[in-house]
């Protein structure tokens, strides 16, 4: 797939994977429509983008992936500005196991993905007058490590965005849409939120100590390498793959179900 010129849309592009998604994309002169809830933070990353790759290579949109109404605007407001909307990432996430904010790890983590997935066929779909696309799920490999469970409502979502992505990237479905679906399954990635304390954020205290240890444990690697990963699969991958990168290596097919670690 060649994706010069081509128009995505990014959510949680503000930071993290999201930012070195965008980054890469613009390297491959991918216009990007940067999509995060924190409109303050995505505009500041987009004014910076804009003085390597040019002002019209980026737009900053407010996006809440948990809003069916917001969330369809930021396509609309894509498609309106760049006149095409070729690849969707669904990348927004959030970690939070406590009784306050479990409900809104499972919206954000699921049903944003979902949600984005079901208006990037909306408006990329054949059947409703659109060229086709590809869609990239930013999964976690949480999704298949079976020592995960100190994260049930993380854990869960990862594994259902994985298995939604087989589901939903059938053959058949890509067949009649022509939009290819797949999902990209990061492992630990060096970021500000795994070298903090993050017991607050679990139900059991405890368990964000048993986190960070596993962590540690681990290799660790760059959002970058992550970001290359997404370029990778872009080029190369099929509809219903789902692709597994850590190590700081090249992505590799997640064809079993469940990793021995």
């Amino acid at each position: 797939m060649e994706l010069e010129n081509q128009v995505a849309l990014v959510t949680g592009a503000a930071s993290g994977i999201g930012y070195a998604y965008t980054k890469y994309l613009l390297q491959n002169n991918v216009k990007v429509a940067l999509c995060d809830i924190n409109i303050k933070q995505c505009q500041s990353v987009a004014d910076e983008f804009a003085q390597i790759y040019g002002h019209v290579s980026v737009l900053a949109l407010q996006c809440d992936v948990t809003s069916e109404v917001v969330f369809e605007n930021a396509f609309i407001s894509c498609i309106n500005h760049f006149k095409r909307l070729d690849i969707v990432v669904n990348n927004a996430g959030m970690f939070n196991e406590t009784m306050e904010k479990w409900a809104a790890t499972m919206n954000v983590n699921y049903g944003g993905v979902v949600r984005g997935t079901m208006l990037a066929i909306k408006y990329m779909g054949a059947p409703y007058g659109g060229k086709g696309g590809t869609v990239v799920q930013t999964a976690s490999i949480a999704a298949f490590i079976g020592v995960a469970n100190i994260a049930p409502m993380y854990r869960s979502t990862k594994r259902a965005v994985v298995e939604f992505t087989r589901a939903i990237g059938d053959k058949k479905t890509f067949e009649h849409l022509n939009v290819r679906i797949m999902a990209l399954c990061p492992g630990y990635v060096q970021t500000p939120f795994i070298e903090g304390d993050r017991s607050s954020l679990y139900l059991i205290k405890e368990f964000g100590k048993k986190g960070k240890e596993a962590i540690e444990t681990y290799p660790v690697q760059s959002s970058e390498s992550v970001a290359k990963g997404l370029i990778e699969i872009l080029k190369h991958g099929s509809t219903g793959d789902c692709w597994i990168v850590e190590n700081d290596e090249k992505p590799r097919p997640a064809n079993l179900p469940d990793i021995p670690y």
